[in-house]
């Protein structure tokens, strides 16, 4: 003979599940004083772990540098030139023009791959 839910006898609770159940009034003060005493406790009683050194800061670069990759072939040239230029009228035009251009094309090779 089958048994259909509605025809199965239901069971009663166990005796543990109805006292969990019932709390007492002594169970529920016991739990608030425990409660109470782990909020009592200070956070630094735990041990932290050992904070890291800071690295040493790196002194400001006196000038600006400029990205080796950022500046085109162009630009560079275009940069030499000027600096050139500014070779000769120190010097009042008399120099070598070739010489000027080398000084020139040294100081912009310094500052780009200069880091």
């Amino acid at each position: 003979m089958a048994t259909t839910p509605s025809t199965a006898k239901k069971k009663a609770p166990s005796s543990a599940a109805k006292s969990t159940a019932k709390t007492t009034a002594s169970e529920k003060t016991s739990a608030k004083k425990l409660i109470e005493a782990k909020a009592a406790v200070p956070k630094k009683a735990v041990a932290a772990a050992p904070k890291k050194a800071a690295a040493p800061k790196k002194p400001a670069a006196k000038r600006a540098t400029v990205a080796k990759s950022s500046v085109t072939p162009e630009q560079r040239y275009c940069m030499v030139a000027e600096a050139a230029y500014y070779h000769a009228e120190r010097q009042g035009f008399m120099g070598d023009p070739v010489q000027n251009w080398i000084t020139a094309d040294a100081e912009i090779a310094a500052l780009l791959n200069e880091k």
